[in-house]
């Protein structure tokens, strides 16, 4: 599988929220939600996935990570994401 959707890094340090979904199993509904955002008085990324099809307020249990808000942390939060994808 290719590298989870995402955007580029310049997206984050302007201040903007990035939501995406992946199906995995359409009979069954197995799929994967998640929101990137930047947290810039910390310097960092904060993801976050849950597997409800439901909106990110809304959605019960959800994983989180936080990355530096860096080109290197861009790439460690799209291969977090993809790791949750992958056990789903």
């Amino acid at each position: 599988m290719e590298e989870m959707e995402i955007q580029k890094l310049t997206f984050f340090t302007e201040g903007n929220t990035f939501t995406g979904s992946r199906t995995k199993d359409p009979a069954t509904g197995a799929m994967l939600r998640y929101l990137v955002r930047p947290n810039a008085e910390e310097a960092r990324l904060e993801a976050f996935t849950w597997r409800e099809d439901l909106c990110f307020e809304r959605a019960g249990e959800k994983q989180e990570a936080q990355f530096p808000l860096s080109e290197e942390g861009l790439l460690q939060a799209q291969a977090w994401l993809k790791e949750q994808y992958d056990a789903v």
